[in-house]
């Protein structure tokens, strides 16, 4: 039964991290936007985001509620010692959330809508700076609950490797929402325009990926224990190898591929940091972090977790699908 819930909130955390990362990647293409076609990008950015965006925050909620019920553990472990970055990453939900809102909905047509706008492209920034910093410090391992307040609190996220990690996330955010907006994009000039974006930031995610595996040489147990890891490596190796798909189909013209070729690579890269934890839920300078096994909630406790996410499994995904299927007709 267990593995069960592992799969369920591995596919959650998956489709938070592919669905909420390409409206977050929408938002850090805003910043960019330049003055070409600068309300046309807004809107298309807008209308692909939809009325539909805030549903993608159902999957952050399974997560939580997984690893609450079902790993009490590891869930309070790293709730206390990623308490900061975590407590950013809301701040900037709410913050992008509620911009992102006023800017759609304002009946009042003034200067507020430039400042929603500003407030919305840099929260989606900063979220994924913080969802990548907080990604780097379970790479990293140093979550402990003892110790003074710098152990605790700062030292697990405050160092070169998890900021990297954190505008890798973000370039990857990008990547994959401009694969999305070439997919979306309904005239040659907005599908050239995002071509351009896509290529930049995938230029730009290799060469932070690069810089992460060069900073890991100055964490020996990490890259020690990544070379070692024959089917980490794999999935990387095969993630990498997309972007000559990538630059054939962009040849080719083959626009709709491209948005499958994203997901592919984020899958493939979400997979080898899954794989490289597994079976624990942190990587930890050597020893083993908090093991998933040993950190689950009692056989009785996953039982009926299992019967309850059985039942959620039914009733959310069908209608989810049919929600997104309905806001992506044209009208």
């Amino acid at each position: 039964m267990i593995y069960f819930v592992l799969f369920v909130l591995f596919l959650s955390l998956f489709l938070y991290i592919a669905l909420a990362g390409a409206d977050l990647g929408a938002g850090i293409l805003e910043i960019f936007k330049g003055k070409k076609l600068k309300e046309v990008q807004e809107r298309m950015i807008t209308r692909a985001m939809g009325p539909a965006w805030e549903a993608n925050h159902i999957w952050l909620i399974l997560v939580l509620v997984i690893m609450f019920v079902g790993f009490p553990k590891p869930f309070r472990l790293l709730s206390i010692s990623l308490h900061i970055p975590i407590t950013m990453i809301l701040i900037g939900i709410i913050g992008r959330g509620t911009a992102f809102t006023f800017r759609h909905y304002d009946a009042v047509k003034d200067n507020s809508k430039f400042l929603y706008s500003i407030v919305f492209s840099f929260s989606s920034l900063w979220t994924s700076m913080w969802i990548g910093i907080t990604v780097g410090a379970m790479t990293l391992g140093r979550i402990t609950e003892e110790g003074d307040f710098y152990t605790v609190y700062i030292s697990n996220w405050l160092n070169p490797f998890s900021f990297l990690m954190g505008l890798f996330i973000s370039s990857l955010f990008a990547y994959v929402a401009s694969t999305f907006m070439v997919a979306e994009s309904k005239t040659y000039q907005t599908r050239e325009l995002f071509k351009k974006r896509v290529v930049y930031s995938s230029t730009i995610s290799v060469v932070l990926g690069t810089c992460l595996f060069i900073d890991s040489f100055f964490n020996p147990n990490i890259i020690n224990e990544f070379l070692n890891d024959k089917i980490t490596m794999t999935f990387l190796f095969c993630s990498t190898s997309i972007l000559l798909f990538q630059w054939i189909t962009i040849k080719k013209k083959m626009n709709y591929c491209l948005k499958f070729l994203g997901v592919i690579q984020l899958f493939l890269i979400f997979s080898a940091w899954v794989i490289f934890l597994y079976p624990n839920f942190y990587f930890r300078d050597g020893s083993i972090g908090v093991n998933i096994f040993s950190g689950a909630a009692t056989d009785a406790t996953i039982k009926q977790l299992t019967i309850a996410l059985t039942i959620g499994v039914i009733v959310i995904f069908p209608p989810y699908v049919y929600l997104m299927n309905i806001f992506k007709r044209n009208p």
